[in-house]
């Protein structure tokens, strides 16, 4: 994946992104101060839907990695055309599977615009 962004980045945004890592927990949930919005990458692959941009209030802190923060969480107002996958069309959970499937990567910079707060409520199911 490419990140135009963080290739464009000023030497004070680079150390502020980096910085940010020192106070961010691997595991913690955050919330986002204004929301964030960057491109939903599916759990499940990039074959489970088209990648778009996404709307995100919350997310589950994975890492730094290659110059970016990476949380997981689901999108707010997700307007994705998710499809069923293949062969779970009659399955009895379906609607649950389909909305596991809305459950996305995402990578922030943190470079003055919105911060990461701790999540008060720590559980997977809050949002």
């Amino acid at each position: 994946m490419q990140f135009p962004d963080r290739d464009a980045m000023t030497n004070e945004q680079a150390i502020k992104n980096v910085a940010a890592k020192q106070v961010l927990e691997r595991g913690k949930y955050y919330r986002f101060n204004p929301s964030v919005m960057a491109t939903g990458v599916p759990i499940g692959g990039p074959s489970v839907c088209p990648l778009e941009m996404c709307t995100f209030d919350r997310g589950w802190y994975v890492g730094f990695n290659e110059g970016v923060h990476v949380f997981q969480g689901k999108p707010i107002n997700d307007q994705r055309i998710i499809p069923v996958p293949k062969g779970y069309e009659n399955v009895w959970d379906l609607d649950e599977i389909m909305e596991r499937l809305r459950e996305c990567y995402f990578h922030c910079l943190f470079i003055g615009g919105s911060i990461a707060i701790p999540d008060t409520d720590q559980s997977p199911e809050s949002q």
